[in-house]
């Protein structure tokens, strides 16, 4: 069977094939931009949907929830450090006469403590958490960076 019978028998092949000398008549192929999956459309008209994932966003890069951005001021560690220290210490000077005499409040103890922690691998929250509850002490994610590293 020739080229042309089987292209007449075959009318979205004959789409597909075109020359493409007007580019309305010729289908693009088209990507996901969800899933990665690339097919050829039997309309000309935009999909609906795509046939992997069956998004309506196909078209669409996934946007992330939570997407940091990122600062463009960089981290100064002296400033972050310094209040750090100064945090530390208010926190170290104040006294619970009943603790005091049952618990090693030093800052030696605190830092042991996060050393510990991140070496058995436990998450930066679980160290802000507990040294809340054992120092009385709230610090930031990079503020136990510093103090660790």
């Amino acid at each position: 069977m020739s080229l042309s019978k089987r292209l007449d028998r075959n009318p979205a092949r004959s789409r597909v094939l075109l020359s493409g000398s007007e580019p309305s008549a010729g289908l693009q192929q088209q990507h996901c931009q969800r899933c990665g999956k690339a097919w050829w459309p039997r309309q000309p008209h935009k999909p609906v949907r795509c046939p992997g994932c069956k998004s309506p966003y196909w078209d669409q890069p996934r946007r992330l929830r939570h997407a940091v951005t990122p600062s463009n001021e960089s981290v100064n560690k002296e400033a972050l450090g310094n209040s750090l220290g100064q945090t530390l210490t208010k926190a170290f000077e104040r006294e619970d006469d009943h603790q005091r005499d049952h618990e090693d409040r030093s800052l030696a103890n605190a830092l042991t403590m996060l050393k510990e922690m991140k070496a058995a691998g436990h998450t930066w929250q679980e160290m802000a958490d507990r040294l809340e509850r054992e120092f009385a002490t709230k610090l930031e994610k990079d503020q136990l960076k510093v103090l660790v590293r």
